[in-house]
């Protein structure tokens, strides 16, 4: 769903009789994700027919994405090493 002041905007602006439209790309929540900024600012830049310079966001996603594959890097060894501790059963 959309949370926060991203989804009371468009409510808001029809409360004040205030013409607004809303572009939003899908994100985690959780972590900047610069490709849904890319995303939204390409059908932006299409829909208004300029240029938007996006070398810079482009250099972050590939930033990110390492970041991400850590994360989930991470994530997969805590998951093993909980089911294997798991296993571990007192005998004696």
């Amino acid at each position: 769903g959309i949370i926060g002041i991203s989804g009371l905007m468009l409510p808001m602006s029809m409360v004040r009789k205030i013409d607004a439209a809303c572009l939003m790309g899908i994100t985690s929540g959780y972590i900047v994700d610069p490709k849904s900024a890319q995303a939204v600012l390409g059908v932006l830049s299409q829909a208004l027919g300029i240029e938007v310079d996006m070398q810079a966001l482009e250099e972050h996603a590939a930033e990110m994405e390492k970041v991400v594959a850590k994360l989930q890097e991470m994530q997969q060894m805590y998951e093993s090493m909980s089911s294997a501790n798991e296993d571990l059963r007192y005998i004696g």
